[in-house]
């Protein structure tokens, strides 16, 4: 992780304004990155966390989520200690550019809510309640329709969010990134060193020598361009693990603490209950059992 790497992103079909696709296998098949282009993701089953701006979220099945132009985003479906990822992905995601129907159209006055909706975009937003089933099912009707069918729908999704006060900020107040093009290798070598060490302790030293810099260095480095501190990324990345293994396995508390990494059990519980406001019995069975 750490600063986002610009995607210029393919249509998934030319000929359309507005990008669709479903996505399956190991993994959502990005990385810490921003675009222009407003999106809105669907998680029907599978990955473990994603990361919006300067929040990292357990990831659910029926998770959905809005993000504007140009917010740091990343999902991710990180490996067991076998080396295997949790559970397949399968999700829908939807792209399109802020002015797809030219240069000027949010500035008429029957557009005010889409265009405040976009300005709230901008901080991301997790779409719940009865505006979650609705987008989630218009979502599906997307991906099989193109041009004006597929166009509609989307302006309809537009005006249900637009309407609803359903929609949770997910981004802190204030959180301004700063976004370039350049380094993505350094950040790369990051993550990578970061998911292999997962279950292990992890100091910044050690990621720092990796990547060849001080401690001082990388500190400020990781902190200025993420809004977090890397213990803080850290322990937040490994509790979002937990919650992905406490929803689909019978392993102990204590075995999932340790296979994500925690050398104590006090530490552990200190960070799941300030991050979760629960014990982890507690959120095993409120939030994923059926």
């Amino acid at each position: 992780m750490g600063k986002p790497i610009q995607e210029q992103l393919a249509p998934h079909s030319a000929p359309d304004v507005v990008a669709c696709a479903r996505i399956e296998g190991q993994d959502f098949g990005c990385q810490w990155h921003f675009h222009p282009e407003l999106e809105l993701t669907l998680v029907q089953a599978g990955g473990t966390h994603r990361w919006i701006g300067d929040k990292i979220t357990p990831l659910k099945n029926g998770d959905l989520t809005f993000v504007g132009s140009n917010l740091p985003h990343d999902y991710r479906n990180e490996k067991n200690a076998s080396g295997k990822p949790f559970k397949r992905v399968k999700a829908l995601n939807v792209q399109f550019h802020p002015q797809f129907l030219g240069k000027n159209w949010l500035l008429r006055a029957e557009m005010t809510p889409v265009h405040k909706l976009f300005q709230r975009a901008e901080s991301g937003l997790e779409v719940t309640g009865s505006t979650r089933d609705r987008v989630a099912t218009a979502m599906a009707k997307m991906i099989p329709a193109h041009g004006l069918r597929r166009l509609i729908i989307l302006m309809q999704i537009l005006e249900d969010l637009a309407s609803s006060d359903e929609l949770v900020q997910i981004s802190s107040p204030g959180f301004t990134p700063e976004i370039h093009i350049s380094e993505s290798e350094r950040m790369g070598l990051v993550a990578s060193f970061i998911q292999e060490n997962i279950s292990k302790p992890i100091y910044l030293a050690d990621v720092a020598r990796h990547i060849g810099v001080s401690e001082v260095t990388f500190s400020h480095y990781f902190r200025s361009r993420t809004g977090k501190t890397f213990p803080a990324y850290l322990n937040e990345l490994r509790i979002a693990r937990v919650c992905r293994l406490l929803a689909e396995t019978d392993d102990t508390i204590s075995q999932i603490a340790w296979s994500c990494g925690f050398d104590s059990m006090a530490n552990f519980l200190k960070h799941f209950k300030r991050l979760h406001g629960s014990t982890p019995k507690e959120y095993r069975q409120r939030v994923f059992r059926p």
